[in-house]
């Protein structure tokens, strides 16, 4: 009887120690996982500079923090303008200072400015060929912008003139013919007439052509 005790005793103490084991071990591994207010095993927030200069940060919480810094352009910082044509993909750079207009002001409402003047420029016709701008890159120091030309000239117009009694249709130098016609100006009513000795600008062919078909015999 008193070995059976004595073997009952020696599982029951083998079952409380292999338990305690068990916890400890557990306890042990969870140890290395924080918990949501933990500061063990968390790692630094990781951040990089970025193309444009700026600080991005992979967690987030720096974002706000450069944000609240509040880069602003200042009077020192310089402006890269880099040009493309589309005509044939040449590219050239200008750098000058930036214009005061865009002093004090951070990457958001530049970009906003950078639209507006683009919208502005496409309906001057004294920037011919341009297409658009946006900010490619920006810091207080400097910023970059860049623009699209398309400078591919379109086909101008025509002028019909009078040389030696005759109507002809030279291009729009007014010095390369584009065509003879057997038209004088007696063959034309006197105030149309009096418009080709002047010089009378027709804006494309389909003009020439009526113009032509309107007073041929």
């Amino acid at each position: 009887m008193k070995k059976r005790y004595m073997i009952g005793l020696f599982f029951v103490c083998a079952a409380v120690v292999a338990v305690v084991a068990v916890l400890l071990w557990g306890r042990h591994v969870m140890d290395g996982f924080p918990d949501e207010n933990g500061a063990e095993g968390q790692e630094a927030p990781q951040s990089d500079v970025t193309e444009d200069g700026e600080i991005d940060d992979y967690d987030g919480a720096g974002v706000s923090q450069v944000q609240g810094m509040g880069m602003l352009t200042t009077a020192d910082t310089m402006c890269v303008y880099e040009n493309i044509d589309q005509k044939d993909g040449t590219v050239s750079m200008v750098e000058a200072k930036l214009p005061e207009k865009y002093v004090g002001l951070n990457r958001a409402q530049l970009e906003a400015a950078l639209r507006l003047d683009g919208n502005i420029m496409l309906l001057d016709e004294s920037d011919d060929g341009f297409k658009s701008q946006h900010l490619e890159l920006f810091s207080p120091e400097r910023v970059k912008i860049l623009r699209i030309y398309d400078t591919a000239k379109q086909q101008g117009g025509y002028y019909i003139l009078e040389v030696d009694g005759e109507v002809r249709i030279y291009k729009e130098d007014k010095k390369t013919l584009y065509f003879r016609t057997d038209l004088t100006l007696d063959d034309l009513p006197e105030n149309v007439a009096k418009e080709i000795v002047e010089g009378k600008y027709m804006e494309n062919e389909v003009q020439v052509y009526h113009f032509l078909e309107s007073y041929s015999s």
